[in-house]
């Protein structure tokens, strides 16, 4: 018998190895914000909009046409429960979306149209409560908005980058708002000061998406996979320096077709990636 112990005895200790863990692995799932924005998302009531509605939604985060608090308070109000939910997830750190990339093209970004509806109806919230007097609570909305706009990207390609830089841009025009309406103390202005120097001086991680946007596998032909390799460093590259933009379309236009036609348009992409940043840095100055 006695040759089996050392075995029963490793076997308890997996056995209560694996007990003590679990609790631990659960602690950890619970702290993934985004199953809290999942959450939300299910909240979300009436947040379907015609055409119409959403151009002039658009008007209004952009800040060519006026907020109606008439109009948008009762929606509001069916997803403050959504809005909450969503705000609370921001206090965790983590946010993982969980997403296979060895799916290729069919990796399912669902979450992003979905992040993009809650991250709006979260600027008509602080809109409200702006145009109600709530000044206090508005800033928390606007800097747990800035976070979640954020975590939208995280792990995510260009796509769920692009989402989230429109969320934060309209986060930041809602600011610019806040701070021109009534003005703000120098409280309210703190919390939006700290909100907005977490994310850093480009407010997005353009390289990383970039990256998993161009390694998503496509299954290219030899000739147009093999173009693809060389232009991926060079892509990249112009996230840092725009000077070598022309270098890098002039490669894009002489890759195979296969190659050339799925590559996101570099210009765009650092157009919105300067207006981010021209963003946050007109906020920034205005927030001293």
């Amino acid at each position: 018998m006695k040759p089996f112990r050392p075995i029963s005895s490793l076997i308890l200790f997996l056995v209560l190895a694996g007990s003590s863990a679990w609790p631990q692995q659960k602690i950890n799932l619970g702290d993934n914000a985004a199953l809290r924005y999942w959450s939300a998302f299910v909240q979300m009531q009436d947040s379907a909009l015609t055409d119409t509605e959403a151009k002039k939604l658009n008007a209004i985060l952009d800040g060519t046409a006026p907020y109606d608090d008439l109009q948008y308070k009762d929606l509001i109000e069916k997803n403050r429960p959504a809005l909450e939910i969503m705000a609370r997830g921001t206090t965790l750190q983590n946010c993982d979306w969980g997403l296979e990339y060895e799916m290729g093209p069919e990796t399912p970004v669902e979450y992003t149209r979905k992040a993009l509806v809650l991250g709006r109806l979260n600027v008509l919230y602080a809109f409200h409560l702006l145009i109600t007097g709530d000044k206090d609570k508005a800033v928390t909305v606007l800097a747990a908005g800035t976070r979640f706009s954020h975590d939208v990207a995280n792990g995510g390609t260009l796509f769920a980058t692009l989402i989230a830089k429109s969320l934060l841009v309209a986060h930041l025009r809602a600011m610019t708002f806040a701070m021109h309406l009534e003005g703000l103390s120098g409280a309210q202005r703190s919390v939006l000061q700290k909100a907005v120097a977490q994310l850093g001086p480009n407010g997005l991680d353009w390289r990383s998406a970039m990256k998993r946007e161009l390694e998503i596998p496509l299954g290219l032909d030899s000739r147009a996979s093999a173009a693809l390799d060389k232009i991926i460093p060079v892509y990249l590259g112009v996230l840092s320096n725009s000077a070598t933009l022309p270098d890098l379309q002039q490669m894009i236009a002489s890759a195979p077709p296969e190659c050339s036609n799925i590559l996101p348009s570099p210009a765009r992409v650092l157009e919105a990636k300067q207006e981010l940043t021209a963003k946050l840095r007109e906020v920034r100055s205005s927030l001293q």
